[in-house]
């Protein structure tokens, strides 16, 4: 059952474009991830569900509109069919959005007064000035 409900259950056929938007369905979102060893993967999770396909066909359904991109549990391709189940999320984190901005204010003017004066910069070469370690990427087992 749990093979089934990610489409793992039957050998690919000749996919189609219409296979991956309803992969992409079946699945509710596809987590958008810039990692890539072998491919992004975006289209390795297409790929194990799907075998041969066209990798455009992703990017082709994102220009049609088939797709929109927005930030479910982490970025992610989701059907247009459900962006009103994400619009009110849309409107309410905008706001979240602007609050913050306006909460920290002058961290973001330092930062912009950095990538002025320097150019691209690393998030490596700010110090924290709370004493607090970095976040959860430090974390060990």
């Amino acid at each position: 059952m749990l093979l089934a409900a990610q489409g793992l259950d039957s050998a690919p056929k000749r996919a189609t474009k219409d296979d991956v938007r309803g992969t992409i369905r079946r699945m509710g979102v596809l987590q958008i991830d810039s990692i890539s060893v072998v491919a992004r993967s975006p289209y390795l999770v297409l790929w194990s569900r799907l075998g041969s396909y066209e990798p455009r066909w992703l990017d082709e359904l994102l220009a049609e509109g088939a797709l929109f991109e927005y930030w479910s549990h982490a970025a992610c391709f989701i059907p247009i069919e459900d962006y009103g189940l994400y619009r009110r999320l849309m409107i309410d984190g905008g706001e979240k959005t602007r609050s913050w901005m306006r909460a920290h204010h002058e961290e973001i003017q330092h930062v912009m007064e950095r990538v002025n004066e320097n150019g691209p910069v690393r998030s490596a070469e700010f110090a924290r000035t709370d004493g607090k370690a970095g976040g959860w990427w430090e974390w060990k087992p």
